[in-house]
Order: structure tokens, then C-alpha cells, then sequence
């Protein structure tokens, strides 16, 4: 009888063992999976990499094969963003592995010729 308390002890302890390491893994993807959002001025597009110029400084962020690039509701393309330097952008990314993949893009509406031309305040003398 003591045998057989013995056995299924040592079966549960071994089973234990070996489920950790499976629960640790999960863990560590649900982590790995969070998505974070920086916001600042685009001002460098190489390739798939965006530098984005933060309150906090300079962050990069590399554009995936998924990467959805929008302005004003409409779809862009990756080499869009070659003439967008000094756009405000909104990124929203995962980060894996120290590197931040972008899920989304989003540029700030251009400004219309009306808005441009609009006269700023006169400083009364």
C-alpha cells in the first residue's frame, strides 16, 4: 500500500516537471504578444525600417509583410512612405525579441491648400 502511495507521488511530482516548462512558455508568448503604440514624426524611411522621432527620441520600427499603412481612411503601399519624411504617424506594434514589428501605420490627414493658405493672427502693435 505505502509502495503504491509512493508511486503515485513520484507519477505526480514527474507530471508537474514536465507540464512547468509548457506553462512558462505560454506565459512568455502572452507577453511577447502585447501591442504598444508610439507617436511623432516620421523622419526616415529605409527599406522596411521607419525611424520615428518621439518625445522620448529617436524609435524604429520594422514594417512586416502584414503592415497596414493608412491616411485618411485609405490603403497606402510600404514605398509610399519614401516622400512622407516630416509626416505625424501613430504606430501600433508588437514587439518580439527586442525588434518592434509594426501591425499598423496611420499618417495624419495632409493638410488641405485652404488650411495652408488660412491667414494666421495679426500681432496688434
Amino acid at each position: 500500500m505505502a509502495r503504491s502511495i509512493r508511486l503515485i507521488a513520484v507519477a505526480v511530482v514527474a507530471t508537474l516537471a514536465l507540464a512547468m516548462p509548457a506553462f512558462a512558455a505560454q506565459a512568455k508568448a502572452a507577453k511577447a504578444s502585447k501591442t504598444a503604440t508610439i507617436s511623432g514624426t516620421l523622419t526616415k524611411v529605409d527599406g522596411q525600417t521607419l525611424t520615428v522621432q518621439t518625445a522620448k527620441g529617436p524609435e524604429m520600427v520594422m514594417l512586416g509583410a502584414n503592415s497596414q499603412i493608412r491616411r485618411a481612411g485609405k490603403t497606402l503601399s510600404a514605398s509610399d512612405l519614401g516622400g512622407e519624411s516630416g509626416s505625424r504617424v501613430t504606430v501600433r506594434y508588437m514587439e518580439n525579441n527586442g525588434q518592434k514589428m509594426a501591425q499598423s501605420v496611420t499618417l495624419a490627414a495632409a493638410k488641405t491648400a485652404a488650411a495652408a493658405k488660412a491667414p494666421g493672427k495679426v500681432a496688434k502693435k
